[in-house]
C-alpha cells in the first residue's frame, strides 16, 4: 500500500476547501436571489392592498353619499304620509259630519 505524502494531503484538502467555499459563495448567491425576489413580492403585496385601501376608501365615500340621498328619501317619504294622514283625517271629518 502506497504512502500519501504531505503534498497529497494538502493537495486534496485544499481542494476539498475550495470546492466548499465555491459551493457557500453560489448557495449564498441563491439565497440573495430569493430573499431579493422575496421583496419583489412584498412590494407587490403592499402596492396591491394601497389599491385596495384606496378602492375601500372610494366606497366608504359612497356609502355615506347613499346614506345621506336615503335620508333625505326617508324624511320626503315622512313628509307625504303626514300629508296623507292629514288628508284621510279630512274625509273621514268630512263623512262624519
Amino acid at each position: 500500500m502506497p504512502c500519501v505524502g504531505w503534498e497529497q494531503v494538502t493537495a486534496i484538502v485544499v481542494t476539498v476547501v475550495l470546492a466548499v467555499l465555491a459551493g457557500t459563495i453560489y448557495n449564498n448567491r441563491r439565497i440573495d436571489d430569493v430573499h431579493r425576489r422575496i421583496d419583489d413580492l412584498r412590494a407587490d403585496m403592499n402596492a396591491r392592498f394601497a389599491q385596495v385601501d384606496a378602492r375601500l376608501g372610494r366606497v366608504e365615500t359612497q356609502v355615506g353619499e347613499l346614506r345621506g340621498e336615503l335620508q333625505a328619501v326617508r324624511q320626503e317619504l315622512k313628509e307625504e304620509i303626514r300629508e296623507v294622514r292629514v288628508l284621510l283625517q279630512e274625509v273621514l271629518r268630512a263623512r262624519t259630519s
